[in-house]
């Protein structure tokens, strides 16, 4: 006798999280199937969409990354983009002011060559004097060369997160909030669907696209996922168009580690500090919003680390006030990359997590994979880079995979 208690709700396809990885891939789910189109699809999240890391996000749409498959799905996003506005026939703001990709070392320069000549796209190769015409808030004498990628820009997370939730509502996806997963159920080594606080979910295929509560669901299907929830964080000064005009480029500094964008007249910049903080991720409250991220000093510690190398390379900064703050969590992961595509071990299982702090720029193309990997269908890029299982058996909980993902965002270099 089945014992089983009834579903509260069933889809062919759920997606765990309503944050822009999850939305995009129910954007790309949709299209691929149309409305009516024989498989549903159901998106479910404990918070209303947008509102945890994407809402934070800094959202660099830098083409020129330090792998082919992640310099594609970027480029994905970028169509994603257009036939987003094409679709709903509105102007997304994307504001493509292009990157200029700074190195102030011999070292730098050489490392800088090498990922320009790997993203296929166009670059202008400017010294010192040059670079501070493009971007007059540079010291043109701490700059040794930078190139400039004028197709580069950057977007409003929520508002290509919405359009990516708007579009796939018009295809027939299922959007909804309010309601907490707790648990994936299998049966028979494969995907019966998921445990809510409302009851059962029936499903045959889940995407897990949970970001920083990503390896904790994982986890109760057995399945270790090789990353972490790391604090991210950033700064804007106060509006001073006169230092910081509305078209200067995305400027990426590693040698500063950081990186900095204009935010309507004020100057937003990131640094990623020596020592990145993160988290257990078996031990993430519901909500990031009142989560103690040890950043109660608004990240004083990583400034004051950081301070003196960007102020080399861009002094207005000394004259520019502070005026906010902002840290959430990305989830990074010992490699450096994405976490996407089926999981080995678990029929039905697939996963969309390890942003890597790229989650924005690379979106449209991860939606696109995911989806296609779900559907059994070609993709245009290839997922095996990102494979869940590529770095073998992972306890996602331990302290020695914590700092192997604070040391990746710390070490990155790209935008």
């Amino acid at each position: 006798m089945n014992t089983a208690p009834a579903a509260i709700d069933s889809a062919d396809i759920v997606v765990v999280g309503a944050g822009i990885l999850g939305l995009a891939v129910a954007w790309a789910l949709g299209r691929a199937l149309g409305p009516g189109g024989g498989r549903s699809v159901l998106v479910v999240d404990r918070h209303p969409p947008s509102t945890q890391a994407t809402a934070r996000a800094a959202a660099l749409l830098t083409r020129a990354r330090g792998d082919a498959a992640t310099a594609a799905l970027v480029r994905n996003t970028y169509a994603a983009i257009a036939s987003l506005e094409q679709e709903l026939e509105e102007d997304l703001g994307l504001r493509q002011v292009g990157t200029l990709h700074v190195a102030a070392s011999t070292a730098r320069v050489e490392a800088l060559r090498a990922l320009v000549a790997g993203s296929g796209d166009p670059a202008g190769w400017l010294d010192g004097e040059g670079a501070a015409q493009l971007a007059p808030c540079l010291s043109a004498e701490a700059v040794g060369r930078a190139a400039f990628m004028p197709m580069d820009g950057f977007i409003d997370p929520v508002r290509l997160a919405d359009a990516y939730r708007r579009s796939a509502r018009r295809a027939g996806v299922r959007i909804g909030a309010g309601l907490s997963v707790q648990s994936i159920r299998l049966e028979r080594g494969r995907i019966a669907g998921l445990e809510t606080d409302r009851g059962f979910i029936a499903a045959p295929v889940v995407v897990n696209a949970a970001g920083a509560w990503a390896a904790g669901l994982a986890w109760t299907a057995g399945v270790g996922l090789p990353q972490a929830p790391v604090r991210s964080q950033y700064w804007i000064t106060e509006p001073r168009p006169d230092l910081f005009p509305r078209d200067l480029p995305v400027l990426v500094m590693p040698d500063a580690g950081a990186y900095a964008r204009p935010e309507l007249g004020a100057l937003l910049f990131g640094l990623r500090g020596r020592r990145s903080l993160a988290l257990d991720p078996a031990l993430l409250p519901a909500d990031t919003a009142g989560l103690d991220l040890g950043d109660s000093d608004g990240g004083l510690e990583t400034l004051e680390d950081g301070w003196q190398a960007l102020a080399r390379l861009c002094p207005p900064l000394l004259q520019a006030g502070i005026a906010h703050y902002v840290s959430g969590l990305s989830t990074y992961t010992a490699d450096g990359r994405f976490v996407l595509g089926p999981v080995a071990e678990v029929e039905g299982l697939f996963m969309a997590t390890g942003c890597c702090g790229a989650g924005i720029a690379a979106s449209g193309g991860i939606g696109r994979a995911v989806a296609a990997a779900v559907l059994g269908r070609p993709g245009a890029v290839d997922l095996a880079p990102f494979a869940p299982g590529r770095l073998g058996p992972v306890d996602p909980f331990s302290q020695a995979l914590r700092a192997a993902c604070a040391a990746a965002r710390s070490g990155k270099t790209a935008g």
